[in-house]
């Protein structure tokens, strides 16, 4: 049986972590280890990873959310993570069951690809989707903003079949065979915060000929806060910044 690690980073997200009963019983899974990185080097947080069993380390300094995923990579391989196991990205303010996280990996040990995302809503009951699963953005894409729509183009979720294949899902759970993601040689840590997640699939894709496998019966919530949207705000100049580092990267990519 393969083995599943979560990497969660916590970005003062002491409550949502230990708020969430469903990780721990996710983390007692025989086939799963839960991986919290601190960036903000909670005590709190510290002590209750410890006394549940969760692998925990912090940041020294603080680091942008790509960085500290391929530093929970690291101890992923540490722990003995080979190349058939799964690198699981998995938001801090995300809960899952652990019935769905079965379903998961029996999803994962019938398909010979290497990409994953599941389907992401926004209420306990299933019924408000989240629109994660989205086209790779050209300069074109501006135009959608004169149109006020969007920048990215979302697939229409509810009418994907289980087992389509997308350009890119949001990093909120994203899912990786361990041996692409080390040949990715993980998040682009250029990338300070947004589109990290659109531009590692986009090298999966181009490098690797991977999309992201659609498994629609997976099923979790997602609160998300979509700061970026809340105009001149920080989180808006960070999205629109690596907005344009993805374009003009891919772009350059595009011409090799």
């Amino acid at each position: 049986m393969t083995h599943i690690y979560i990497s969660i980073v916590s970005h003062g997200n002491d409550d949502d972590i230990i708020n969430n009963s469903n990780l721990k019983e996710i983390n007692a899974l025989e086939n799963v280890t839960v991986i919290i990185r601190d960036n903000l080097s909670s005590q709190k947080l510290k002590e209750y990873c410890l006394s549940n069993h969760f692998v925990y380390s912090a940041s020294g300094v603080v680091l942008g959310f790509g960085a500290n995923n391929n530093i929970n990579f690291k101890v992923a391989s540490n722990l003995g993570m080979n190349n058939t196991d799964w690198f699981v990205l998995f938001n801090p303010d995300l809960d899952i069951s652990a019935a769905m996280i079965q379903k998961l990996s029996d999803s994962l040990s019938n398909s010979s690809s290497q990409l994953f995302a599941i389907n992401l809503y926004f209420d306990d009951k299933f019924s408000k989707m989240e629109h994660s699963l989205r086209r790779f953005p050209t300069f074109l894409s501006f135009f959608n903003i004169l149109k006020r729509k969007s920048f990215t183009e979302a697939y229409d979720k509810a009418n994907l079949a289980d087992g389509s294949l997308v350009d890119w899902a949001a990093a909120s759970f994203l899912v990786f065979q361990a041996e692409l993601y080390e040949k990715l040689n993980g998040f682009d840590e250029s990338y300070f915060m947004y589109f990290e997640d659109v531009d590692l699939c986009y090298r999966a894709n181009k490098f690797y000929n991977q999309y992201v496998v659609y498994l629609k019966n997976v099923k979790a919530i997602h609160e998300g806060g979509y700061q970026n949207r809340k105009l001149f705000s920080k989180h808006f100049r960070w999205y629109f910044s690596s907005l344009l580092r993805f374009l003009f990267k891919s772009t350059l990519e595009t011409k090799r």
